[in-house]
């Protein structure tokens, strides 16, 4: 028998693939086409359902081509032939593939693999809690996919499309009047569909995070006490805390402000009331960091350190041109002189002219709209009536709160244009939610509360 090789990256598709990929393609659109046929006639916006998924899985099918045919392999391959060791140990020793499946990887559980009838899983992969529990993710769909790259990678896009198409679901039914750009800012993202529909931690992520914000609404804001959308609320934050933890530190002060924001909005006087804002933003962070603190290890000073030290490694000649500069950092006071510089390289980079390659290219494309979009905004709103409108939209608060706070990590611990645009993906559909419900209260200035009123009923 030959040796199982990890190599990093595929040479091809083989006939197998080629023969099976438009039948899975099939059964995905025909399943779509039935949930929305199922559905629309109750809910109009499942009109959009079998678009959504198509574009999700013909992003995942991009996302294949480019990191075979172009990248020529990356951390993406990393990850299937990781899972692939994992499918192989199960097939031939079951109580072995238990053993590693259900705990950390470790150097005693590397060794239950072999070069022979197995293969290994990457080490740097595997003793990485965080990766590893990706690896653990895209097992099963390694299992239905028969180990084909290409098709596991579209089963697990598909498999996460649920989770942004709550997120479409709530916002729609909130902001009834800006349905059809919300489907933009949400379902059709260009870079969104690509980034987040790979095998990588990003469109685990993404999904979670849109479940969990999903969850919450109906849990704690619109009080359904129902005890799925509390087990929603768990799972999907526990898969947050595995792959990357501090996405929830970006979304607990707009979470908070949220939740609250009923207790504050009875505070008769307008400067208190509006004085408890920032006030929640300082419990939040101080409270958030001793959550994660105890959950998940934080530390701010090696978390600035260790940020510091990846934005350093991301600015080498390696990348070629691909990495930017906000400027170094060694302590947590330099780190907050450089926020703004990393809020507006989260939310606008790379410019357009700063491109390198058509992905940049098109991502720079997707970055002037947005840069435009907010900058009309803000010079066609009177500063007064844009406070009125946050303070009156929580909803929309939290999804500029956690797009800035975001904006802020990434482009603190990021100097690398392609991964920057990957990241930035996680909070790209709240934040463009959030331009286009601006917008719509700037056309429309007669309008000073939202529309939820006939959502709650």
């Amino acid at each position: 028998m030959n040796e199982i090789k990890n190599y990093g990256y595929i040479d091809n598709l083989s006939l197998s693939e080629y023969v099976a990929f438009p039948i899975y393609i099939v059964i995905i659109f025909l399943i779509s086409y039935y949930i929305q046929y199922k559905h629309v006639r109750s809910n109009s916006l499942y009109k959009y359902y079998t678009q959504a998924v198509l574009a999700k899985v013909i992003g995942a099918s991009c996302f294949c081509l480019v990191y075979i045919f172009v990248y020529k392999g990356g951390d993406t391959i990393s990850y299937f032939e990781s899972s692939r060791a994992l499918c192989n140990l199960m097939e031939v020793r079951p109580v072995d593939f238990m053993k590693v499946y259900l705990e950390k990887g470790s150097i005693e559980n590397y060794y239950l693999f072999n070069g022979i009838d197995t293969g290994y899983p990457w080490m740097y992969m595997f003793l990485e809690p965080k990766s590893f529990f990706l690896v653990k993710i895209i097992v099963p769909f390694m299992f239905l996919s028969f180990q084909s790259y290409v098709l596991t990678t579209i089963l697990l896009s598909w498999a996460s499309f649920a989770g942004i198409w709550r997120l479409f679901l709530m916002f729609s039914q909130m902001y009834k009047k800006t349905v059809f750009h919300l489907a933009i800012s949400i379902l059709f993202i260009p870079s969104v569909i690509f980034w987040g529909s790979g095998l990588l931690k990003d469109t685990v992520t993404l999904s979670a995070s849109c479940w969990f914000i999903y969850a919450l609404y109906h849990a704690f804001i619109i009080k359904q006490k129902k005890i799925k959308y509390f087990i929603i609320l768990l799972i999907s934050g526990y898969f947050i805390l595995a792959i990357k933890p501090y996405i929830l530190f970006a979304l607990l002060p707009g979470v908070i402000i949220w939740v609250v924001y009923d207790k504050i909005k009875m505070i008769k006087m307008k400067l208190l009331k509006y004085s408890f804002i920032p006030l929640i933003y300082l419990i939040s962070f101080g409270g958030g960091y001793l959550i994660l603190s105890a959950l998940g290890g934080f530390d701010l000073k090696s978390l600035v350190n260790e940020a510091s030290i990846k934005q350093a490694d991301l600015k080498r000649a390696e990348y070629k041109g691909n990495s930017f500069d906000i400027g170094s950092y060694n302590s947590v006071d330099e780190a907050v002189g450089l926020a703004p510089k990393a809020i507006i390289s989260g939310l606008y980079r790379p410019y357009i002219w700063e491109a390198k390659n058509v992905v940049m290219f098109l991502s720079g494309i997707e970055n002037l709209v947005y840069l435009g979009l907010t900058v009309f905004i803000i010079s066609r709103i009177r500063f007064l009536r844009l406070l009125k409108i946050l303070f009156d939209n929580p909803l929309v608060l939290f999804c500029l709160s956690y797009s800035v706070i975001f904006s802020l990590i990434i482009g603190l611990s990021t100097s690398n244009f392609g991964a920057l645009v990957r990241f930035k993906i996680a909070f790209l559909p709240e934040f463009l939610s959030a331009l286009v419900i601006l917008n719509y209260y700037m056309k429309n200035k007669k309008v000073t509360t939202m529309d939820e009123n006939d959502s709650n009923k």
